[in-house]
């Protein structure tokens, strides 16, 4: 076997990586005429030429297009599955899922951001989602996949071990912990067909790429954790007593 047909099956694979992650971090975000030409024109067509197979190619044949048509729908779908205040059912974003109290979660919070610092990456963009909100964390490893097929292209053995490493270790350390759960009750949840089979895609696709990369994620999270309930502007007991200190 040439080494030429090993380099060109990497590349096919790596951006068959790129092409099913953007294809699920610009469909699950906030829904614009701009992104679900993207998803219509370039992103949809695109998986059809990838060879895939089990779960990830029968959830690909069930996304319908055709209910993208309907942006006011699909916005108000959106809001229902990403409303303003985190969900109870199914939050958006990784910290929700994991890190039990501020600490651990900041901690996570933290890693994640290095993750995103030795990529060149800060936090900011158009959406203004948190670092670990589910698309950010798509559009990452979208970004990896993408500099993969660069450094295949252009560069050399230690650039493309980088990627694959990146990759490998924020599959295994955040996004292979929980979004299959997030995918799940997405797809059980939502209303709407697109994001009905988005979540099932989701699902599918990350515990797939992780069966890929031979790995076994350091936490795997079926639900969401408690959560306090919302505070509703109301002073608790005062510890004082009515007729004020002695």
């Amino acid at each position: 076997m040439s080494t030429a047909l090993i380099d060109e099956r990497d590349l096919v694979e790596a951006a068959g990586r790129a092409t099913i992650y953007s294809l699920l971090a610009t469909g699950l975000g906030w829904p614009t005429v701009e992104k679900m030409n993207v998803l219509e024109s370039i992103l949809m067509p695109a998986t059809e030429s990838l060879s895939l197979s089990g779960s990830p190619q029968a959830a690909l044949e069930d996304c319908d297009t055709s209910t993208l048509g309907d942006m006011d729908a699909l916005r108000s779908a959106h809001i229902l599955l990403f409303p303003p205040v985190s969900s109870q059912d199914v939050p958006g974003y990784e910290t929700a899922f994991r890190g039990e109290g501020v600490f651990q979660q900041s901690a996570l919070l933290a890693d994640i951001a290095g993750f995103y610092r030795a990529h060149g990456l800060r936090a900011g963009g158009s959406d203004r989602e948190r670092l670990d909100h589910i698309t950010v964390e798509l559009e990452f490893m979208a970004l990896v996949a993408r500099k993969e097929v660069f450094a295949l292209q252009r560069e050399g053995p230690e650039e493309i071990a980088i990627c694959r490493q990146t990759a490998r270790d924020f599959l295994q350390d955040h996004l292979a912990c929980w979004a299959p759960a997030f995918g799940r009750r997405a797809a059980q949840v939502s209303g709407h067909p697109w994001y009905q089979t988005m979540g099932e895609v989701l699902a599918a696709w990350v515990d797939a790429d992780a069966a890929a990369y031979d790995l076994i994620p350091v936490e795997i999270v079926d639900q969401p954790l408690p959560q306090e309930p919302p505070d509703d502007g109301q002073c608790g007991p005062c510890p004082i007593p009515s007729g004020g200190s002695s």
